[in-house]
């Protein structure tokens, strides 16, 4: 007799390496490729800012968050 499987989804959290492929990604859907240097040295970056976001607090977050969102959201 088979046995059933259900499956719950979550929400779905990202590390570092995830955020940081995306966001080079997204840059270099805009921009071309000159050379892998270049690709290295932009991925190098979009890893730096994801790292050292993770390490913030969300209060520290907000000063870089447009007046204009927080307003519109409510905080």
């Amino acid at each position: 007799m088979a046995e059933e499987v259900t499956v719950t989804n979550g929400p779905i959290q990202r590390n570092k390496l995830d955020v940081a492929t995306e966001l080079t990604k997204l840059y270099y859907a805009e921009y071309d490729i000159d050379d892998v240097e270049e690709l290295q040295q932009t991925f190098a970056k979009m890893y730096a800012i994801a790292a050292y976001l993770e390490s913030r607090s969300a209060i520290d977050l907000q000063e870089l968050v447009p007046y204009e969102i927080l307003k519109k959201v409510g905080r």
